[in-house]
Formats: C-alpha cells, structure tokens, sequence
C-alpha cells in the first residue's frame, strides 16, 4: 500500500482552474457554509431554491440562514476507480462523463484500486490529461482491494491541501477486502476532510471474506473481519457525508449513473448560515415539498 506521506505528495500540487469558475463567497467569522444537493424524485437537482426554502439545525438548534445559492467554489475530486477486470471499459467511460459534465468546475486526481491503490492522474483541471489517464488504465486482475486503507490516505490527503469542496467518487467490485485500517478512523478521517462520497458498487454486495476464519489457515488469514470493517464504512459513510450510494448488478447502467452524480453535484447549493459551534450535528430539512436533499450529518471538526 502507497503511504500516507507519498500519495500525498503525489497529489499535492496546485493548477489553475480553466474556465474561470466563479467562487461563491468566503464564509464570514461566526458563519458557516455547506454544499447541500437538492433533488426530485428523480433524482434531478432542483432549481430555484433560496435561503427561505432551507432549515437548518445543529444539534437540533435552528441556525438563521444568511444566503442560499448554486454552488460555484470550486470541487477537488479524487476518483478512485477499480481496475481488477470487471467492467473496465464502463468505468472508464463513466470516469469520462464524470469529468466531461463537471468540467470548469474545479481539479480531479485519479486512484486505481485493483490490489494496491496506486495514483494514475495528479490533481488537474485539464480533460485532455485527465482522459488520457483514463486510457492508461489496464487490467490488473487482482479480485482484492484495499478500499479502506485507501480512503484513509485520500482523505488525509484532502486535508493538508485544506481542500474546500471536496468529493470522493469511488467505483469499486464487490469482492474480498485486505485493509488494516479500522472503521471509525474511516469515518473520522473523511468526517475531517469534508469530503463526499459518491459510492458504486458492482456486483452483488460482499457479505463475508473470501477466507473465513474457519477455513484461514491461521486467524490472521481471515477476511472476515475486513469485509465486516468495509461494509460499517460504506454502509453509512456516503450518506452521513452528504454523498450516495448505488449499487448495480450491470455495469452498463455505469456511464448513466456517474453522469447522474456529476449533474447532481454540478447543482448543489452553498447555504450560509450563522453558527457559534465549531463542531455539531447537522440537520438539513426542506419547506417545499417533493425534494428530497443530501447534506453532512455532522459540520466542523476538522
């Protein structure tokens, strides 16, 4: 596994934005602001939403709303995509509308997970690097991952570039896990980076390790744990960020899917709101009817 102290060298260094992406204002001392999406049941985003369509509470405390608008600071992506072999060539077009419908609106870095994470692409704002990466992209045929490990590393990574509106786009085969890192290190670390997780899993979820302990040839070979480890992680980190999760059984339904996130978080809305709690539990509810939102379930602590 890649240290934490190489990735983020790796993925440290800063480009200029293209397309001249406005940025919505710098909070304000005694505010606060987070990227909220709002959709139908559709899952379209929804337009036209204002400050007075919002509620927010922090630790069950309503917060007065300064402002409420379409997201324009800029996003810091990383898509950690798997390539042990099954369904390389729609992760790679999925990767491809991912970027195409959010381009101009911030920097991506590419992570491929097949076995080992391994950086492919440095953060960009350039299509034409960014595909290319994508192009790279061979089959590695390794039915394990350190998906958790992995994670850990990124979001530590997001932290030191004190990233402002981060995602995590993570596309990955269900199948055995190998990581050390513990779930609420997990949690903790991407609760800390602010970051979004946009999860898919392909295939049908793994419920256990493909080495039980039963059949290990010691306790240590087990993946039992692991697989235990993985699914508390991703079975309440993409909502409680703000994020989703999908999973699907086809990965031709794939390409659709990642443009669908990509429209979403092209759509989010950045709602400012006075705060004197430098770290709570968010809750976010809608006055008009039929939109459902995505928001964090915890603000602050980083």
């Amino acid at each position: 596994m890649i240290s934490p102290v190489r990735l983020g060298v790796l993925l440290a260094a800063t480009v200029s934005l293209q397309g001249g992406a406005l940025s919505n204002p710098i909070s304000q001392p005694g505010t606060r602001t987070v990227y909220i999406s709002a959709v139908d049941n559709k899952e379209a985003p929804v337009e036209g939403l204002t400050a007075a369509d919002f509620t927010i509470k922090e630790d069950g405390k309503t917060r007065e709303i300064v402002s409420a608008q379409v997201a324009r600071t800029p996003m810091q992506a990383v898509l950690m995509l798997d390539d042990s072999g099954l369904g390389l060539g729609a992760i790679r077009q999925g990767a491809g509308q991912f970027i195409e419908t959010l381009q101009g609106r911030g920097e991506f870095a590419i992570i491929t997970m097949g076995g080992r994470n391994l950086p492919l692409v440095d953060f960009t704002a350039d299509p034409p690097t960014l595909y290319a990466g994508l192009q790279k992209m061979l089959t590695r045929n390794v039915p394990s991952t350190y998906l958790l490990d992995g994670l850990v590393e990124v979001a530590q990574t997001l932290q030191r570039r004190k990233a402002e509106r981060p995602v995590i786009l993570l596309v990955v085969v269900e199948g055995e896990e190998l990581s050390s890192a513990r779930p609420e290190v997990v949690m903790n670390e991407i609760q800390k980076s602010g970051a979004k997780l946009y999860y898919v899993g392909l295939g049908p979820p793994a419920t256990q390790g493909n080495r039980p302990a039963y059949a290990a040839a010691r306790a240590g070979d087990s993946t039992e744990d692991e697989s235990a480890k993985r699914n508390a992680v991703l079975g309440s980190v993409p909502k409680n960020s703000g994020g989703r999760s999908e999973q699907i059984l086809q990965t031709s339904g794939l390409p659709g899917l990642l443009k669908q996130f990509a429209v979403e978080l092209a759509g989010q809305y950045a709602v400012t709101y006075k705060t004197d709690s430098t770290d709570a539990k968010l809750s976010v509810e809608m006055k008009k009817k039929g939109v459902k939102v995505r928001a964090p379930a915890r603000v602050g602590g980083k």
